[in-house]
């Protein structure tokens, strides 16, 4: 009886230390690694922030598509290749990036990933400015795409928007 309060003593040790491990592994060491290659400092994890299907839809029909459309018009890659595809997003607060300097604070930046692979991210000050999203390296839309907003919209629109047919 002895020798079985001690296994189940030991055993409970053992589920309290694994669960207490807060070792990052999957995606979420994926995001950890891109941005640390990106150079930033004082990396603070917020862990999985969002995930979702992507879908044409969420891309243009309505005022809820807004923050997809931020989020995907800074992207280097086209949001077609990852329609009906899972993407997770992985926040973090960083320090030692080029937004630092206009909003004078810390950033957040959120790596996107679909099937363990890094699609790319964006970047918010971490206050209360309103706006839009920057590229994951601070770049505006416009920087990104080479075209002004109205361009760039009007190429959205018929892009994404519904077809008449």
């Amino acid at each position: 009886m002895r020798y079985l309060n001690f296994g189940i003593l030991i055993g409970l040790m053992l589920l309290i230390l694994v669960g207490c491990n807060n070792e990052v592994t999957g995606d979420e060491k994926i995001a950890e690694q891109y941005v640390m290659a990106q150079g930033y400092k004082d990396i603070t994890y917020k862990g999985e922030v969002y995930s979702y299907t992507l879908e044409k839809s969420k891309l243009f029909e309505s005022t809820e598509s807004i923050p997809f459309q931020q989020t995907w018009g800074v992207q280097k890659v086209e949001p077609e290749k990852y329609f009906g595809k899972v993407i997770k997003i992985y926040g973090y607060t960083v320090q030692n990036h080029p937004l630092e300097k206009i909003y004078k604070s810390k950033i957040n930046v959120y790596i996107m990933l679909s099937k363990s692979e890094v699609i790319g991210g964006y970047s918010f000050p971490d206050n209360d400015s309103d706006g839009g999203c920057y590229s994951l390296d601070g770049k505006t839309l416009e920087e990104v795409t080479g075209l002004s907003y109205k361009e760039w919209s009007d190429n959205w629109k018929k892009k994404y928007g519904k077809s008449l047919r």
